[in-house]
């Protein structure tokens, strides 16, 4: 009986040896090494708290930053010139932001958890977004026909992109109560769901309603995908979100067939020539579709292996937003199909990273915090390219990293910092949770 009580004990050392031991380690360094100075007591503080960040996600944020800042400059040097600017106008914002970002992803790496759940802190994120929309509804300045900008002095702001690291917070929070788990396995149908949690989701609503109003299509159909996908993946059946995939491929090709046979040319509407366009860009080629057509002109030039950095035609005045929406069509002008796969297989490597870690987590918030990230990496990058490549209507979108925006890019980096945060959370209360397990086999023993 007591070999087999040994052979048990010695399984599950194993099993937690190095945790174990890092525990054992961190309990006895004071005493093996005395009172530091102030400098090395600064730099183990320093140090400990940078420990459990995940490397992977780091550095593939930063290598995707710095190919965005070489982008940014190669993609806007032409236009930066021909506006009277200092060449490198654009990368000198667009580092800034980037600095700016980097510092954000610190900050919220560093913060607990515990602090976005508190009930008041949840209040006033809603109400921050919330004015900040109804802000921009009132004295926004429109630009592409969207009147989503905010303007402080030299600088502007896009409040719907912070509304989106704010949904994920607020959604994450509420689906991960036990009452509404409960609520969302018995669950029959839509309308039971809506029915029951009515508040919270006219509370999200509204925000896509002020949205809408700018009208910022792109914003609604991003964040309105970030909620859904969210909501599917809390608790509800499988066939809840194979139902929903099919819909949305039903509708999509309603669509397609509503524009593709149906003539709304003679409305005078943005949005609706964004729709008319991706259908046949080449119809209105000088107007509603020049952006497809330029765009469709550099993959085109860049073939397999690129023009080369630098050497592309079509930022040269042709193609609009060369710097923002449409910058992976000059990545492809420059650097051909294999530069665009090669920052496509870093990118869908950090959103599959992502993903993979979420269905590691044990607690529900957690999870839903790292899907709800990954979503949001995703649908951008799904709503750029499929804009890009005539996919979907051109929304105005930005591809993340990579596209020039100061709003685009702190998001991005507080989404990363976000990710860090709960992966290092979780890290933490797995070795606190060890611990206490490892005292109650010492006072066993």
């Amino acid at each position: 009986m007591s070999h087999q009580k040994n052979t048990g004990q010695s399984v599950a050392e194993q099993t937690n040896i190095k945790e174990k031991k890092l525990i054992k380690n961190e309990k006895h360094v004071d005493h093996d090494e005395g009172k530091p100075g102030k400098f090395r007591a600064f730099w183990q503080w320093l140090t400990g708290r940078f420990a459990d960040m995940d490397g992977v996600i780091f550095i593939l944020y930063i290598i995707l930053l710095a190919v965005g800042l070489l982008m940014v400059t190669t993609a806007s040097s032409y236009r930066a010139t021909a506006e009277g600017s200092p060449t490198y106008y654009y990368l000198m914002r667009q580092a800034l932001f980037a600095g700016v970002g980097f510092i954000a992803l610190i900050f919220i790496f560093l913060m607990n958890a515990k602090f976005w759940r508190k009930k008041w802190m949840q209040i006033f994120i809603y109400v921050v977004i919330l004015s900040l929309l109804l802000v921009t509804a009132k004295f926004g300045r429109a630009i592409n026909g969207a009147q989503g900008w905010l303007f402080l002095g030299p600088l502007s702001l896009q409040p719907v992109e912070f509304a989106k690291p704010a949904l994920i917070l607020l959604v994450a929070h509420f689906l991960s109560k036990r009452e509404v788990q409960d609520s969302l396995v018995k669950a029959k149908n839509p309308f039971e769901l809506i029915k029951q949690f009515w508040l919270p989701l006219g509370a999200i609503l509204f925000w896509l309603v002020i949205i809408f109003t700018f009208p910022d299509v792109g914003g609604v159909l991003i964040l309105g995908s970030l909620l859904a996908l969210m909501i599917l993946n809390a608790g509800l059946p499988i066939s809840w979100l194979r139902n929903t995939v099919f819909g949305i491929i039903f509708i999509y090709f309603v669509v397609v067939l509503l524009f593709r046979f149906v003539d709304l040319s003679h409305i005078d509407s943005y949005q609706i020539q964004r729709f008319t366009a991706f259908i046949d860009p080449f119809q209105d080629a000088r107007d509603a579709g020049l952006q497809l057509v330029y765009g469709y002109y550099a993959f085109a030039n860049g073939g397999i292996f690129g023009l080369g950095a630098g050497n592309s035609i079509q930022k040269l005045g042709y193609l609009p937003e060369a710097h923002n929406d449409f910058i992976m069509a000059i990545v492809g002008e420059e650097f051909g199909m294999w530069g665009v796969l090669a920052i496509l297989f870093l990118y869908f490597g950090l959103v599959l990273y992502i993903f993979y870690r979420a269905q590691k987590m044990k607690r529900t918030y957690h999870q839903l915090i790292l899907l709800g990230v990954g979503a949001y990496f995703l649908i951008q990058a799904f709503v750029n390219l499929g804009g890009v490549l005539g996919l979907i209507p051109l929304t105005g979108v930005t591809f993340p990293f990579m596209s020039y925006g100061g709003s685009s890019l702190l998001v991005t980096s507080i989404m990363i910092g976000i990710a860090l945060n709960i992966l290092r959370t979780d890290k933490q209360m797995y070795r606190a949770s060890l611990q206490e397990k490892l005292q109650k086999e010492e006072r066993k023993v």
